[in-house]
């Protein structure tokens, strides 16, 4: 497995001289929490808020509402670009299921243009990871690709040849729905959302001391490197299910690289883990001779308002040159 350099910092695309700058809101939609940032047309984040995921429509824009009247004092604001989990149309409707219904109850980017009067875009929240990576990230220079978002669920991506691949029903490289254990006596299938999420990692110790329902992935690490059994195997199943995804991506899609993000990536040891259990699944399978590379995304857990912001300069024409 091949890790991209720590100190690797990617180009910085600047504008045109004489070109206006432009800045953006830009939320991402979590299951969880919601991230609210201005994003420039250079590709710089500006101002970065985190917040509980409201549980409607209306305190959901209720709180942009609230952000937007702060940020606009400062910036002038020219339009707000979604990220949210689920199947997004090109028309903003969210289809499927998610941690948060009320996304699906209502055409948010139509209610976002109404309410605020400004231009707005919408897309798949590991869509958006993706072409955050090519835009300004550490797939520049990648033509074929996975991301895989690992967060309250499993998300994913595809991009083959530079270009986001959607599929026919708008689940191309949507990784979280993959079979990755069953069992034919009993009729149980396991998703790698169900078991191998950062949820999941912290589901599964809310019976143990001493944190309970406390648990958090941060806690999870710490406590594994410290001895604690529960928190060992718990870390052991998440990376091990993380490692059978990408060996599954890698003969299945068979990509230049495998990028990892999501806010448990932050953690120091990701890799080396995700590494020990690659090794032996591989010396479990010495057939398969092809080692995935894989990689930290750039912009971790902050790639999903990079790419809605891409994906609304991209649909209005306002991005500064790279």
């Amino acid at each position: 497995m091949r890790a991209g350099s720590g100190n690797w910092q990617p180009p910085i695309s600047f504008l045109k001289n004489g070109d206006v700058m432009n800045y953006i809101v830009a939320i991402d939609i979590g299951g969880t929490f919601t991230k609210l940032a201005v994003v420039s047309s250079q590709g710089q984040l500006m101002e970065r808020k985190e917040q509980e995921t409201a549980h409607s429509c209306q305190e959901f824009m209720d709180s942009v509402r609230a952000y937007y009247e702060q940020q606009r004092k400062q910036y002038e604001i020219q339009g707000i670009a979604l990220s949210s989990p689920g199947s997004v149309t090109d028309a903003g409707d969210i289809l499927g299921c998610s941690s948060a219904p009320f996304i699906h109850e209502q055409n948010l980017m139509l209610e976002i243009e109404k309410e605020f009067h400004l231009p707005a875009s919408i897309e798949n929240d590991a869509n958006c990871a993706a072409l955050a990576e090519m835009w300004n990230g550490a797939a520049q220079q990648v033509g074929t690709y996975a991301c895989i978002v690992c967060g309250t669920g499993i998300g994913g991506a595809l991009v083959i040849d530079q270009k986001l691949y959607k599929g026919v029903h708008l689940h191309g490289g949507d990784f979280g729905y993959a079979i990755l254990a069953s069992d034919l006596t009993s009729g149980s299938y396991m998703t790698w959302s169900e078991g191998g999420s950062s949820s999941a990692l912290t589901r599964r110790l809310q019976e143990e001391a001493p944190f309970y329902e406390a648990w958090t992935g941060q806690l999870v690490f710490q406590q594994a490197s410290q001895g604690h059994a529960a928190a060992r195997k718990s870390l052991d199943t998440f990376f091990h299910t993380l490692a059978v995804g990408i060996f599954n991506i890698q003969y299945i899609v068979d990509p230049e690289k495998i990028f990892i993000g999501g806010g448990i990536t932050r953690q120091p040891s990701f890799m080396a883990e995700l590494d020990t259990q690659l090794t032996k699944l591989y010396e479990a399978k010495p057939f398969a001779r092809i080692r995935p590379s894989v990689a930290l995304c750039y912009h971790r857990d902050q790639a999903q308002l990079y790419g809605a912001a891409y994906v609304w300069f991209e649909k209005y024409g306002k991005r500064g040159a790279r």
